[in-house]
């Protein structure tokens, strides 16, 4: 198992100043604060950090606070664009940044849903990989990118590749058709990218997650894969079931937007979603903040 992959990776919130813009005093103050925990790493600019409503420019903004800022610990950076040729003009502009980075995230294209078709994705990914001065990591998100997948057969061809290390997989139903499929490498690493598959991954085993109860709830995150890694499976079931709840309560009720909200009451700097993503209402996040209370995870 790659030892930069296994446990609880952060999929970075973006934050926005007050006029909307990429506050590097907040990623600050965040990065700052996950330094100081069990997490193993960082993954920026994929869609919890709302990388489709940033510019290239402010995408590299973020890039290089990242890496200023993410010490020792693993940085994954997203870089998928919807045509190979933006994507590895994009990987040109992020490698010229110099070293720091661990990975590269891409996001299958998702446009042309119908037209991705298994030779599509293949050509795709082994073309990025062949190019790419940084290992790759296929990012399957079908609830982001109009239902389109990587399929089991296509995914067991790339894990062949050399220079294609794992795979983050947010879909709710391929995880285990993944974990067949890509057997053989002891350094190709599946990673869950939903706290609901992360059993599954862990189980079948897979290296952790790439959660987004990990940007309010960081220790609580890494204390599950903690417990699992350790030997002590039955305790990290009761323990899941006990945070899947909570988090299913809280930062994952609103997504992206209660992700925010939960940052900012659980002392992070989420600030707001841009827009046309809107904030909570005064309503919602009192809920949030009374069953935090109610929880003991925040002071009243």
């Amino acid at each position: 198992m790659n030892e930069k992959l296994k446990g609880i990776i952060i999929p970075a919130a973006t934050p926005f100043d007050e006029r909307g813009e990429v506050s590097v005093p907040m990623m600050e103050k965040n990065y700052k604060k996950w330094g100081g925990t069990g997490i193993r790493g960082y993954m920026c600019l994929g869609s919890n950090g709302e990388f489709k409503s940033l510019t290239d420019e402010e995408s590299l903004l973020v890039i290089r606070n990242a890496i200023r800022l993410k010490g020792e610990k693993t940085l994954i950076v997203g870089v998928g664009r919807e045509s190979l040729h933006h994507t590895l003009q994009f990987i040109d502009r992020v490698a010229a940044l110099g070293g720091g980075i661990d990975y590269l995230s891409v996001l299958t294209p998702s446009y042309f849903a119908g037209l991705m078709t298994d030779e599509a994705l293949y050509g795709y990914y082994k073309a990025v990989a062949d190019y790419s001065p940084v290992p790759i990591l296929i990012y399957v998100a079908p609830g982001f990118a109009n239902s389109v997948i990587v399929s089991p057969s296509v995914l067991g061809r790339l894990a062949e590749h050399p220079n294609i290390c794992g795979v983050k997989d947010t879909s709710k139903t391929m995880m285990t058709s993944y974990m067949v499929s890509a057997g053989g490498r002891d350094d190709f690493s599946i990673l869950s990218g939903s706290l609901g598959t992360m059993m599954t991954c862990l189980s079948f085993g897979g290296s952790g997650g790439v959660v987004s109860a990990a940007n309010y709830f960081p220790d609580r995150c890494a204390h599950l894969t903690d417990l699992y890694f350790a030997g002590r499976e039955k305790e990290a079931f009761a323990y899941y079931v006990r945070l899947q709840r909570v988090v299913g309560r809280t930062g994952a009720r609103y997504g992206l937007a209660g992700l925010k909200c939960c940052m900012n009451l659980c002392g992070f700097a989420g600030g707001d979603p841009r827009l046309p993503v809107r904030p909570l209402s005064e309503e919602q996040t009192a809920g949030i903040r009374k069953l935090l209370v109610e929880k003991r995870i925040i002071e009243e």
